[in-house]
């Protein structure tokens, strides 16, 4: 987010905070994607309808790499609370009361409604999970009819001609997983005016058309496996389209949809498939990657064997130290929060979110800590070690990616069958 946008936010523990998540997410995760994200006007009424794979990653996301503030909607029982309700609203999160949450009547919402109308009114974004629910499956589930009420009640009420509807993907390989890769799309924005006249002679259809329409964007933005028997067959395909993506390791943030688009087109290709081809590709996939694991080897590391060359040993070795020093400085935190996680959280939709936030708050707090006691011992290396610690804990991440690509490299190298298996790989064909 550019600085000027923000503290345009009305929360203050959002671009307070907002900086310090740049860091998080470049540990998080080994690579972001982005496309589009300066398609969400800052001075315009908009209404993201986003997919919502995890509970507070994605939103987050949102929130540190588009440059207006975003405001989040998300499930009431959360707010029950004062003190949590003032800090939700801190880091721009209202809620919605769902029947399934234990509410009952639409005049709970009516708040909603009248907030997200102010917000538009102040030309402002507002964020709605369409699909209702968060969920790791790599599908697009049906679009809920809230975010298209919310839209045609406010055109109806204040005829904002640039109201719009930006649809808008999140995207991960594993989402439950540290080191993972997120892809953020921004699609073409949808227009109310565009559907105001239909809506005044037919509101239901015209809600479901809209919905269709949302729905649809959203399958070109997200992953999306039809069948969800599919789902391995997917995985393993998505896992040869990777290993053939020239990928660079840094910058950690890219911007372009190249390696989306390919993995898209795998996916597509997958959902058209007739049964019997379909069959046929999964014994012939399900086979190498067997046959990878009896002999203890990774794609990737068959596919790239430049990952152990020795360019990359030298860069081991010289740079040992500092991510040994990263690795050092960073365990309390990771230790902590990950311990934490493991006891607090049952459900995979969870587990990135709660360990990223524990991280957060606990980095945030030990930095605050060896602050103080540096000004108040008169210990100014404490100071420097506050700014040097994050950076060396990232760089040990990276580098903990680094040996182990090396390893992977290095095995498959010296293994007898790996001629045979790169020739077993060669004969499947991910698209026709």
């Amino acid at each position: 987010m550019k600085l000027i946008h923000i503290r345009k936010s009305d929360g203050i523990i959002y671009w307070v905070m907002e900086p310090f998540l740049h860091l998080t997410y470049w540990c998080l995760f080994r690579k972001v994607y982005l496309y589009n994200v300066k398609g969400i006007p800052t001075d315009k009424p908009v209404l993201i309808a986003a997919n919502h794979p995890t509970a507070f990653v994605d939103p987050i996301a949102l929130c540190i790499y588009m440059d207006p503030p975003v405001y989040n909607m998300t499930r009431g029982d959360i707010f029950r609370k004062a003190w949590a309700r003032k800090l939700m609203e801190n880091v721009n999160m209202f809620p919605v009361f769902r029947v399934r949450d234990g509410y009952t009547g639409r005049e709970r919402n009516d708040g909603v409604f009248e907030f997200c109308q102010g917000k538009m009114l102040k030309k402002q974004v507002v964020a709605i999970y369409v699909e209702g629910e968060h969920h790791l499956d790599k599908q697009v589930k049906p679009v809920q009819k809230g975010l298209a009420r919310i839209a045609f009640d406010t055109y109806k009420n204040h005829a904002l001609e640039d109201l719009q509807i930006i649809p808008t993907g999140t995207n991960y390989i594993h989402g439950d997983r540290t080191r993972d890769e997120l892809k953020l799309l921004v699609g073409t924005p949808i227009f109310i005016k565009d559907y105001w006249e239909a809506y005044l002679l037919n509101p239901a259809a015209t809600i479901n058309q809209l919905n269709a329409a949302i729905e649809k964007a959203l399958k070109t933005l997200c992953y999306h496996i039809e069948n969800q028997e599919d789902t391995e067959l997917a995985e393993q395909l998505l896992t040869l389209v990777r290993n053939d993506f020239p990928e660079r390791l840094l910058p950690v943030v890219e911007i372009g949809k190249q390696l989306f688009e390919q993995e898209r087109q795998v996916l597509q290709h997958l959902n058209a498939m007739p049964e019997a081809p379909k069959n046929a590709l999964k014994t012939q996939v399900g086979t190498y990657f067997s046959a990878l694991e009896r002999a203890g080897l990774t794609d990737a590391g068959l596919r790239h064997p430049e990952h152990g060359s020795a360019k990359w040993t030298l860069f081991l070795i010289l740079a040992a130290l500092p991510a040994f020093l990263g690795a050092l400085l960073s365990w309390p935190v990771r230790f902590l929060s990950s311990t934490l996680t493991r006891k607090l959280v049952k459900k995979r939709e969870f587990v990135t979110s709660v360990l990223m936030g524990l991280a957060t708050i606990l980095g945030v707090l030990g930095g605050a800590v060896l602050v103080v006691i540096g000004i108040c011992a008169a210990q100014p290396w404490l100071l420097t070690l506050v700014f040097l610690a994050p950076i060396l804990g990232w760089f040990s991440f990276f580098y903990r990616d680094i040996r182990l690509r090396y390893a992977a490299a290095r095995k498959a190298a010296r293994h007898p069958e790996s001629p045979a298996l790169l020739q077993q790989r060669a004969t499947i064909r991910v698209v026709s």
